[in-house]
């Protein structure tokens, strides 16, 4: 039987692209000017002067022709494993952590972005459309308020994202709402919080091939790609107290992120320059 392919399929297939730019903004320097140098090291005095908090999320994704799929159990663990990484950075680094939160999976996706996902619960389980919002990790505990709260606090990063990525040593406004911070300080705390998501994207077989075959229609057979896997990281120091993001770094994440098990350490070299250095 022949399969039938048609171009706007292409769209679909590149959510995954989409979803990254969710957490990750590419090409921010790694390089610090004196003045950067000098403002990060008086935020690395700051930080052993008071313990901290680390919030992760993770959202890995199946491309699919058609409707691709959220992969639960690996964005689960995922989260859990990243969260358990940049502590144990920090502590390495003479930084105490006192909590790490991992309330969702995909949770820096809107609504109306998850909704045009199905979702796995794992491996042998079938795909089923997502019918209810957020999607709650297998940690979550918290009340509705405070769900929200955390999505708030998603949504300002993300809305932020382009701005922070492009400043050098300098603090950003977060923007975040009065309640929404106060939830957070409470839940948390904690003054400052590290933010780090994960975003990953893994074309089935089908979509590969479809993807390629559909660019060399397009293009009179001049060129050909694929849909690549690719898995991305973004970490955010978030300042509850002040309302600002204080320091922000983003770029390719390595370890297993879609076949169980999971990586349980997704250690990643320059993950904390310039703030830190390796």
């Amino acid at each position: 039987m022949a399969i039938l392919f048609n171009l706007s399929s292409i769209k679909t297939l590149a959510l995954p692209l989409a979803i990254a730019a969710v957490t990750v903004f590419s090409g921010c320097a790694t390089t610090a000017s004196p003045e950067a140098r000098s403002a990060y090291d008086k935020t690395q005095q700051s930080l052993k002067s008071q313990p901290v908090s680390v919030i992760s999320d993770s959202c890995i994704i199946r491309v699919k022709v058609g409707r691709n799929d959220i992969m639960y159990q690996q964005s689960d663990l995922t989260s859990l494993a990243m969260a358990q990484t940049v502590k144990t950075r920090l502590t390495n680094k003479d930084v105490k952590v006192s909590k790490t939160s991992s309330p969702f999976v995909c949770g820096a996706l809107s609504k109306e972005g998850l909704t045009k996902l199905d979702i796995k619960m794992t491996d042998k389980d079938k795909d089923v459309p997502i019918t209810a919002y957020p999607v709650l990790s297998s940690t979550n505990t918290f009340d509705t308020a405070t769900n929200q709260a955390y999505l708030n606090l998603f949504t300002a990063l993300k809305d932020k994202k382009a701005t922070v990525f492009q400043t050098k040593g300098e603090h950003v406004a977060l923007n975040l709402d009065a309640n929404s911070l106060k939830t957070i300080r409470q839940t948390e705390g904690v003054n400052k919080t590290f933010v780090t998501m994960v975003t990953a994207s893994k074309p089935s077989f089908g979509a590969a091939m479809s993807v390629g075959a559909a660019t060399v229609i397009a293009t009179g057979g001049a060129y050909a790609s694929q849909v690549k896997e690719v898995q991305y990281y973004a970490t955010y120091l978030v300042n509850l107290e002040t309302n600002q993001i204080e320091w922000a770094k983003s770029g390719d994440l390595q370890g297993n992120v879609f076949k169980m098990p999971v990586s349980t350490s997704l250690d990643t070299k320059k993950m904390f320059e310039p703030l830190y250095t390796d």
